[in-house]
């Protein structure tokens, strides 16, 4: 990639064909001033996921200043590198280790400089994003936060964060949606919670579901199965933000959203395998699975069958 100091470097859209594990390598959201920022090696730009971009990089002797759009969060997978930051006239020097993260709110260029190598998962926060959750999830007036730099500190729940959102590229459709939407509003309160100065503390979700509320909710995801399910949907059913019914949900059932929706879709599709003569492909559509490969994955990861092993047994 070349640098560029005029205007921001665009990610190529993805074709929906084209998913993790293809030869795609999108350019990253960043407006480099000065040096050359390499490609990503996987990224979600092209997924439609909300607030939130994914990427995985590997960098090596990197010296770029650079300018961000977004609120960036590096999580360090693996590499020892030194990594030197300058920002705003101040110069720091860090040995990075596996586990270590890094925040760099939106802000002014940044220069990094580094020797040896590392392999980097960066978590791009929109700022809009992190806006609306603070005023939906925290109670904070989203014009009176600042979110604070940090350099090389230890966050084992962000660490953790960060290789889950990960993992979520290997979710299809839906699924990496629901998945995302619950751990991206996570992360993004995370920030707001430890790392903001405000003239009001920031708070975690507290709600509860009713039982009224939860029953609600799951006739909700029932009802929608064969469909687009999100998290904000499900949430404005029952009158709840988004993290706030996250929370709830997990507490009341012991499970995320998401894990619940795979599992009901498991269900369901057991049920039209016993009970029906349909070609897997027909009841793939029927339980939200964009492919018969989609449905086959999900099937097997929840129950260790193959849906057309199940069928077998009766």
């Amino acid at each position: 990639m070349r640098a560029t100091d005029s205007a921001e470097v665009l990610a190529q859209p993805a074709p929906a064909s084209q998913l993790v594990g293809a030869p795609l390598r999108p350019r990253p959201a960043t407006c480099v001033l000065e040096g050359a920022v390499p490609d990503p090696l996987l990224s979600s730009r092209g997924r439609g996921w909300d607030g939130l971009t994914v990427e995985l990089h590997s960098f090596h002797d990197l010296g770029v200043v650079v300018h961000a759009p977004d609120h960036v969060i590096a999580v360090q997978l693996a590499g020892n590198a030194t990594l030197q930051r300058t920002r705003e006239g101040r110069t720091k020097s860090r040995t990075m280790n596996v586990g270590d993260v890094t925040i760099s709110p939106i802000g002014g260029p940044i220069r990094w400089r580094q020797t040896g190598h590392s392999l980097v998962v960066l978590l791009r926060l929109a700022g809009e994003y992190v806006r609306r959750v603070a005023g939906d999830e925290c109670a904070l007036d989203p014009d009176r936060f600042e979110i604070q730099p940090v350099f090389s500190a230890r966050d084992v729940r962000i660490e953790d964060l960060g290789r889950r959102l990960l993992a979520g590229l290997e979710y299809e459709g839906s699924d990496s949606h629901l998945y995302v939407d619950t751990l991206a509003c996570e992360l993004a309160i995370r920030l707001l919670t430890d790392y903001t100065k405000s003239s009001a503390a920031a708070t975690w979700p507290r709600a509860k579901l009713s039982p009224h509320k939860l029953r609600r909710a799951i006739e909700f995801i029932d009802e929608n199965l064969r469909h687009h399910v999100t998290l904000t949907a499900i949430a404005d059913e029952v009158a709840l933000s988004p993290g706030h019914f996250a929370h709830a949900f997990r507490q009341a059932t012991g499970v995320t959203p998401h894990r619940y929706v795979l599992e009901r879709r498991v269900e369901r599709a057991k049920t039209l395998l016993r009970e029906s003569d349909a070609p897997i492909t027909h009841i793939a559509g029927q339980v939200g699975c964009s492919s018969h490969s989609h449905f086959s994955v999900l099937f097997h990861r929840i129950t260790g069958l193959t849906p057309r092993q199940f069928r077998a047994l009766g």
